[in-house]
């Protein structure tokens, strides 16, 4: 039991600590930043794809969204296929804010579970469940720190 306190303590420090830099003031949250880094490099993204590539709940994203998008730090456009759907893209402000921004704790989070198996994926994955089961009924879970955002 001690093993895994010790390594839900590592995890949970280093998203602690990727909220609350030292001398961040007023900057966006780490969800902010992750949505921020997600649309790095892209032409835009929907709120779908945007979840997707965040592995967070669509209405989650679009919270963090919103609160980017008035900051300045993005932008909402018709998608040039289906004009009922909005892109996002990253505004020049937020590319700016990017550029001298660390890479976010949970890109890094993703890429360390990029690199287990399917089956050691499957087997964290119901192991977390089990030790924090979903509630019925619950809504789905927010980004990490998103409620720090509203």
């Amino acid at each position: 039991m001690r093993r895994v306190f010790d390594a839900l303590r590592r995890i949970v420090r280093e998203l602690h600590r990727a909220q609350n830099p030292p001398g961040s003031g007023e900057q966006p949250s780490a969800a902010q930043l992750f949505v921020l880094h997600a649309l790095k490099g892209t032409d835009g993204l929907s709120v779908g794809e945007l979840a997707q590539r965040t592995a967070t709940d669509p209405s989650s994203v679009s919270v963090v969204i919103r609160k980017l998008h008035e900051k300045g730090l993005v932008a909402k456009r018709p998608n040039a296929q289906d004009r009922r759907r909005q892109d996002v893209t990253l505004a020049p402000a937020g590319a700016e804010l990017l550029a001298r921004s660390p890479s976010p704790v949970q890109e890094r989070l993703l890429g360390r579970m990029t690199a287990m198996t399917p089956v050691q994926l499957r087997t964290l994955a119901g192991l977390l469940e089990t030790l924090a089961p979903v509630e019925p009924g619950a809504p789905p879970a927010p980004m990490f720190f998103q409620d720090a955002d509203r």
